[in-house]
């Protein structure tokens, strides 16, 4: 598979690039800019990009549209530290074919990289996601207390359940068209 990988962080994005490369990938260019992403796509018109939301100065949301019109056959993966639900349905909405969290495995991550190859809109953990959002309005109604249970469920990082659990704001999980769904 031929990937471009772009990350403003450069010890993370060669760490990347040389992870993939070992198992097997392509990978025919490293960019620390959108900009030089949108370059390298269209240049090299790679299988995949892994595309990093967010940059200093802003995201890398013009980036993807701008792969996407320039190289339709290009699946764009989008990855962030962070995976706020309205991020995550945006990205899908322009036309990301999935979104991963860099805390992922490299197994994980290969995965989700193959499935985009394959034309499938990878949803792996939105089912968590899910019900992390939910959780997210259940705890605004409640004063941000979460039960026992609801700890449990939660995805365990601890930044968005402390976020969760302060109160900062109501997410309202149906108008970012998210479903819970059991695994």
């Amino acid at each position: 598979m031929r990937i471009v990988v772009c990350d403003d962080h450069r010890l993370l994005l060669e760490a990347l690039g040389a992870s993939l490369v070992a198992r097997g990938h392509d990978v025919v260019a490293l960019a620390v800019t959108p900009d030089e992403a949108v370059t390298a796509v269209a240049d090299h018109a790679p299988d995949v990009c892994l595309l990093d939301l967010h940059f200093p100065g802003g995201t890398s949301l013009d980036a993807l549209q701008a792969m996407r019109a320039a190289q339709p056959g290009t699946k764009v993966v989008v990855f962030s530290a962070t995976a706020d639900p309205q991020a995550v349905v945006g990205t899908l909405s322009l036309g990301a074919a999935g979104f991963l969290r860099k805390s992922m495995s490299m197994d994980e991550i290969c995965l989700m990289l193959n499935r985009a190859v394959e034309g499938q809109v990878d949803l792996l953990g939105v089912a968590q996601l899910a019900r992390d959002v939910v959780l997210l309005e259940r705890l605004g109604e409640r004063g941000g207390r979460a039960t026992e249970d609801e700890r449990e469920q939660a995805d365990p990082d601890p930044d968005r359940l402390q976020r969760a659990q302060v109160g900062h704001g109501r997410i309202d999980h149906h108008g970012l068209g998210v479903e819970v769904v059991d695994d």
